[in-house]
């Protein structure tokens, strides 16, 4: 029987071939026993799903398995053809269409002479490059069923892999660079983003300290909490929770497609909120399934006479779409009751079609009185939690998800403990069982924490979003502002206080309240008047400076040095002669484009950090594949050393190979025949295999000349080889056996 093989399953990496061939025999089956001219049709069925799968991906993109140097040098090729375009007078359509071609969005833009620079850029090919390989991957792997909590908890191993080198290479190029002040003051780029809220400790600390700040506003007002829970309909979930099946109703949706519908359905629920005026303040957080389909949890703080209406507003619209399989059977809007009612009437439904009508429903007239059943059988789509005060404080609702989204630990560096979206339900081990410790580990938050920074960076999910209250840039810009040296007591100097302490429902009242609109806040943070241009020659974001009091123009300025940026200044050579980049002291701070490609050997101490901080994986990798590694490795830097040597030292290799392989076949089939020719002395000699070997030994030692023959470890022997030890009866067989078998060796080579 013909079977389907495609040269493009090439341009995939080595595992989801593996997966790829595992999906495409299982769609295939066993062969059915057919007539001879007919066709199997589940081979047909499973070929055309393997072409379809080859599609998934351009003709001309970069294959999913292309390592870094590969990447780097197509990037390098694409910018140049496009720059060629461009010369020749190519519009931004055509190179759309050439972004395409490739695999790669077109990118976005203010201006189209900036879109354009960016195609001709091989720097923004990079970044679109491993973006788009990373998530065509990612959603292969679901596709394939490779993502869940039996196999890859919700990101696949190859994605950890590739967010641990990305982190690991930028961590490197921040150790590397330095930036300096006006003072002589020197910081490495690393330890300015310690500082910062990418450091995780610090971003969870933040997180909890405004939560806790809204709920101490809440308790004050006497408001109700509510934790929601939402989540997609059953098409975009590619297996179910329990069993990590298949899920027949998977429609294919990436995580985006799940991200953009949770938002869509947000949007919805908030204009709806605030056409009733229910203005709640609170915290969002999305997080993964097992399966890496996102959902959302918030918690909301909010009147408590306004509660009823929330619920019914937010399970409105988060059922509406794919209602049915909750059992819900109204009509959307009024208009198509009316259309359903008089099909119903065409097949001979009795009655008035207004009743007819009233009886289908519509989804304002449902929920404006829902009935009480209802709230159970939604909890597969959304869920209602009230914050009871009495059991504990609304931030520790809300607590674990958002340490389970950061690093997966408390305040004092401890593990938050299991992660419950991680546990096998099929087969969880008890507390008798021996697995269970190795299972209380791969359920940790403190571990699982890193698949989902994996999961949200692969995706671009935003994770935790606040709702209501003032932006959070005035508060961090007032935390870097030295208000003691100030003497006004106004709103500007409480704010500072109340920022410095941590008090951010102090904060928040200062502002004009959670419900305060963005116009209406006294105080604003300043900005340049130009902004500064990008490398595209567009606008960029105008660089903030300092806090502004509107009413009455008070400035505090929280960046006062001015920073420039560099190679490493400790023990570098050539550092005085490094570039250096003039900026404020914000902590996203630009880095400058890399100087040209210089041999190995030249390297400095801060160019090999930038070289060798990819990650090598050695932690997941045997004895012998990670020997292999370091081998191909040091046959890299040989041929960075002397390029050329290259097809030289490359002939030579194969060569050696094809030797080697050709010695190891000869030395089998020589082995092969030694043990053909020992077993037939044995049975001439009339012995068994064992004591044919030992004779044999015997033999060969006296021929070498050695004393003593090497004897064969095997089960205890008859009497007559081991009962007198190394005795005389025993050297006598040994002569009569050596005599007979030479005897025979030369009978047989006069034959």
């Amino acid at each position: 029987m013909k079977t389907c093989r495609l040269p493009d399953l090439d341009r995939f990496p080595r595992h989801l071939g593996r997966a790829i061939g595992r999906e495409w025999r299982q769609r295939r089956g066993a062969p059915l026993a057919l007539a001879q001219d007919q066709a199997d049709p589940r081979e047909a069925e499973a070929n055309a799903w393997l072409r379809d799968l080859t599609r998934f991906m351009p003709r001309d993109a970069l294959p999913l398995g292309a390592c870094e140097m590969e990447l780097v040098e197509f990037a390098k090729q694409r910018a140049f053809e496009a720059d060629q375009l461009l010369s020749r007078g190519a519009n931004i359509e055509q190179l759309e269409r050439y972004c395409a071609r490739y695999g790669v969005e077109p990118p976005a833009g203010k201006t189209d002479a900036g879109r354009a620079k960016r195609v001709a850029c091989s720097l923004w090919w990079r970044r679109a490059l491993r973006r788009a390989n990373a998530r065509r991957s990612e959603h292969l792997s679901i596709q394939l069923g490779l993502v869940h909590r039996r196999h890859g908890l919700y990101a696949s191993h190859d994605a950890i892999a590739r967010r641990r080198e990305q982190k690991r290479r930028n961590r490197g190029l921040l150790e590397a660079l330095a930036a300096i002040n006006e003072l002589g003051q020197e910081y490495t780029l690393q330890q300015l983003a310690d500082l910062s809220t990418s450091n995780p400790i610090i971003r969870r600390a933040e997180l909890m300290v405004r939560i806790a700040g809204f709920e101490h506003i809440a308790v004050g007002l006497d408001y109700a909490g509510e934790f929601i829970t939402v989540t997609a309909p059953s098409r975009f979930h590619p297996l179910h929770a329990k069993s990590s099946a298949r899920n027949a109703k998977y429609c294919g949706a990436t995580p985006i497609d799940t991200r953009d519908y949770l938002q869509a359905v947000w949007s919805r629920i908030t204009a709806a909120m605030a056409r009733i005026g229910i203005k709640p303040f609170g915290f969002r957080v999305a997080e993964p399934h097992h399966d890496g389909t996102p959902h959302m949890h918030a918690l909301l703080f909010m009147a408590q006479d306004k509660v009823k209406a929330f619920r019914a507003i937010v399970a409105r619209y988060a059922v509406r779409e794919d209602r049915q399989e909750l059992g819900l059977t109204y009509a959307l809007t009024k208009a198509e009751a009316m259309e359903a009612a008089r099909g119903l009437r065409a097949n001979g439904a009795k009655g008035k079609l207004a009743d007819i009508a009233a009886k289908i429903g519509n989804e304002a007239d449902f929920w404006a009185n829902p009935p009480r059943w209802v709230w159970k059988g939604i909890k597969a789509r959304v869920a209602f939690e009230a914050i009871d005060w009495k059991r504990g404080t609304a931030a520790g609702y809300i607590a674990k998800y958002i340490a389970k989204n950061v690093d997966g630990a408390k305040h004092n560096g401890d593990s938050v403990g299991v992660d419950f979206e991680a546990l096998d339900h099929a087969g969880v081990a008890g507390p008798d069982d021996g697995a269970s410790k190795d299972q209380a580990a791969a359920t940790d938050a403190t571990v699982t924490a890193v698949r989902v920074d994996a999961w949200a960076s692969h995706w671009g999910i935003r994770q935790f979003q606040q709702i209501g209250g003032p932006p959070v840039g005035v508060w961090r810009e007032l935390r870097r502002w030295d208000y003691q040296a100030a003497d006004a007591e106004d709103v500007l100097m409480h704010a500072a206080i109340a920022a410095d302490t941590g008090n951010w429902g102090r904060f928040v009242h200062l502002m004009g309240g959670h419900e305060a609109k963005r116009a209406e806040m006294p105080l604003t943070t300043a900005r340049d008047s130009l902004p500064a241009e990008n490398r595209y020659g567009e606008p960029g974001q105008k660089r903030v400076f300092g806090v502004v009091e509107v009413a009455s123009g008070q400035l505090a300025q929280t960046r006062v040095h001015e920073w420039q940026i560099g190679r490493k200044a400790d023990g570098v050579e050539g550092s005085a002669a490094s570039p250096w980049t003039r900026v404020n002291n914000s902590t996203f701070l630009p880095v400058p484009p890399l100087s040209e490609p210089k041999p190995e050997w030249l390297f400095s101490e801060a160019d090999r950090v930038l070289v060798e901080s990819q990650d090598d994986d050695s932690d997941l990798l045997t004895a012998e594949q990670l020997a292999a590694r370091r081998e191909y490795e040091a046959h890299q830097r040989y041929l960075r050393m002397f390029p050329e040597f290259v097809h030289e030292w490359a002939q030579r290799g194969i060569a050696a190979h094809q030797l080697a392989a050709e010695r190891q076949r000869e030395a089998s089939r020589e082995r092969v025949r030694m043990q053909k020719i020992n077993r037939r002395l044995a049975a001439n000699l009339g012995m068994t295999h064992s004591q044919g070997l030992e004779a044999l030994n015997a033999i060969r030692a006296q021929a070498l000349g050695t004393d003593k023959p090497r004897r064969r470890q095997t089960r205890p022997r008859d009497e007559r080889w081991s009962a007198g030890g190394p005795g005389i009866a025993v050297s006598q067989q040994l002569a009569q056996a050596t005599t007979r078998a030479r005897q025979w060796i030369h009978n047989a080579g006069r034959a």
